[in-house]
């Protein structure tokens, strides 16, 4: 059922989707002439293409200026096999799309270790590299060779035979880009969307919620990359023939940028930034303007969005956010464990065992305590070993660890603004194998532990400080985790907040058999809470044991309650 409610109008925003596209399907092509039935194929065919950036910009946080580029790429395939094989329209666009998902994959390694002005930079050069080779090359004509160019030569491409008519083939681009449009839909709203969110929040996260990062990377650019094959094969069905001067790399950085002023976030705007890039210099012309008047339009378009409007047009016209105001059975043990960044030592060669319920984790800013914890979670390299339970967990890659049970959370609130409460503790277990009852029934327990049982479908931007808090530790305690570690979760709280935080933490180990490891400058939450504490200055030990006995040792006293900082 959750896979069918992409299609089912529950909101506003999916029946504007749906009037829209039969309007566009049955209406438009009839009551249009053949000029603007050809430019409305064409901005069709953008629309899709600006889809798939804004789709990637927007839910997933990466610049791609390559979509254009990809486009004439499905568009020479398209040429390519419609004059050299004898396959139906719709199974060289399958293929179109196919070659240029593939590309679009290979985008996405860059994308690994990279992200914003670098990874524009490297995108941008592959649109370069693929105007060079439109410009020397050509697109297939009909001519013979690999490249199936020929002076003199213009054979159009075959329509589908459904779709010979220039109206027809308007309503066939219309029905594969709603289809186009629903693809990203429906991922953007099951398990990789969710894992896409993270991502966008923040990579480490979505490791720490048990997310592939390269696997869900991989997933995204592969899927722009799909629908920017398509809606290059449908241009070339809509043309006969392709130019090269279409595919520019300046096209795709400003494809982008009208994608960002349209809406990335919304599907109208891709519409928007289509209506823009095509349809406006259409009728700048027919008004007897100059064209080229559209790039005051798209710059003013620009500046209006990056100052005022985050979200495009679409979204001042059509958001409607609110701004924010299992048990370790065996023990948990350190060996050996150090962190070195070159030469420095953030992390001295550390030995410790675990074993009471709550663990604290103190000392001065820069003691090494969140190094700790990011060694924990296998988000800095380490030596030495980490054994939890009979599972060596410094054996195994961060989204491992979290499937495992690992938990964390960070000193600033990781969560999804555009998922509700429900989906954000959802992209926990979407790593999990386990039934769709069972995760509902697990996502019910964690939000009635945190008191938001009657949030769960509130949007996340709509969550005051602490209610995101809680979120953080609902996702931390949803399911089976085995150890949860909290990275200053009191940060930023009122007296009474924290009071109701603490209460929380003493009740996790009863409510889940979690271990919890709590790093927090707040003294008496330590007190109240933790059975022992390990202290860390300059990282290294300089005590450990009960609580109690830990606060009055002379080397803490000197090094972290009797300093200036807390």
């Amino acid at each position: 059922m959750d896979r069918l409610a992409i299609f089912m109008p529950k909101t506003a925003s999916a029946r504007q989707a749906i009037v829209f596209s039969l309007l566009a399907f049955f209406v438009l092509p009839s009551v249009i002439g053949a000029q603007w039935t050809n430019i409305l194929t064409s901005a069709a065919c953008f629309a899709v293409a600006a889809a798939g950036v804004a789709f990637l910009y927007g839910r997933v946080g990466m610049v791609s200026l390559t979509q254009v580029g990809l486009m004439g790429v499905g568009g020479w395939v398209m040429l390519r096999l419609s004059h050299g094989t004898d396959l139906p329209f719709e199974i060289n666009l399958i293929l179109a799309g196919g070659v240029t998902m593939v590309f679009g994959a290979i985008l996405a390694f860059p994308a690994l270790r990279l992200r914003g002005l670098y990874l524009a930079l490297i995108t941008l050069m592959a649109a370069g590299g693929f105007e060079i080779l439109f410009a020397t090359y050509q697109f297939p004509n009909g001519g013979e060779g690999f490249w199936g160019v020929q002076t003199g030569t213009e054979v159009g491409v075959r329509r589908p035979t459904i779709a010979t008519s220039d109206t027809g083939y308007l309503r066939f681009t219309i029905a594969v880009s709603i289809a186009c449009f629903l693809l990203i839909e429906w991922n953007r709203r099951s398990k990789p969307g969710r894992a896409w969110a993270m991502l966008r929040q923040s990579e480490a996260a979505a490791m720490a919620a048990s997310v592939n990062v390269v696997f869900h990377k991989l997933w995204a650019f592969a899927l722009s990359g799909l629908i920017a094959g398509f809606a290059g094969a449908l241009l070339a069905g809509s043309i006969g023939l392709l130019d090269p001067s279409t595919f520019r790399a300046s096209e795709s950085i400003l494809l982008f940028a009208l994608a960002i002023v349209g809406g990335a976030r919304f599907w109208q705007g891709a519409l928007i930034a289509a209506v823009l890039y095509r349809i406006l210099p259409a009728l700048l012309n027919d008004w007897g303007l100059d064209p080229d008047l559209a790039f005051i339009i798209f710059g003013a378009g620009l500046l209006h969005a990056l100052i005022t409007a985050p979200d495009g047009i679409a979204g001042q016209i059509f958001g409607n956010r609110a701004v924010a105001k299992g048990s370790t059975d065996g023990g948990l043990s350190i060996a050996g464990l150090s962190v070195r960044y070159g030469g420095v030592v953030a992390l001295e060669p550390l030995d410790v065992s675990f074993t009471k319920p709550v663990v604290g984790i103190i000392g001065p800013n820069g003691a090494g305590k969140t190094t700790l914890m990011n060694a924990f979670s296998g988000f800095v390299s380490s030596t030495g070993h980490i054994d939890a339970g009979g599972t060596r967990l410094s054996s195994l890659a961060p989204h491992k660890r979290s499937q495992w049970g690992l938990r964390r959370s960070f000193q600033k609130a990781e969560i999804a603004e555009d998922l509700s409460v429900r989906q954000n503790i959802q992209v926990q277990l979407d790593g999990a194998k386990i039934s769709a009852s069972e995760r509902d029934k697990a996502i019910s327990i964690a939000l009635d532990f945190v008191g938001l049982d009657g949030q769960q479908d509130t949007l996340a931007g709509q969550l005051s400080g602490f209610e995101r808090r809680l979120v953080d530790l609902a996702k931390a305690v949803v399911g089976s985790p085995r150890i949860v570690m909290l990275d200053e979760p009191a940060g930023g709280l009122s007296s009474d907040e924290t009071e109701k935080l603490g209460d929380l933490i003493l009740g996790i180990h009863a409510h889940c058999g979690a271990q919890t490891l709590l790093i927090d400058h707040d003294v008496d939450l330590v007190k109240r809470v933790c059975g022992e504490t390990l202290v860390l200055n300059f990282g290294r030990k300089i005590a450990f044991g009960p609580v109690q006995e830990v606060f009055t040792h002379p080397d803490v006293v000197a090094a972290y309650l009797g300093g200036s900082e807390k």
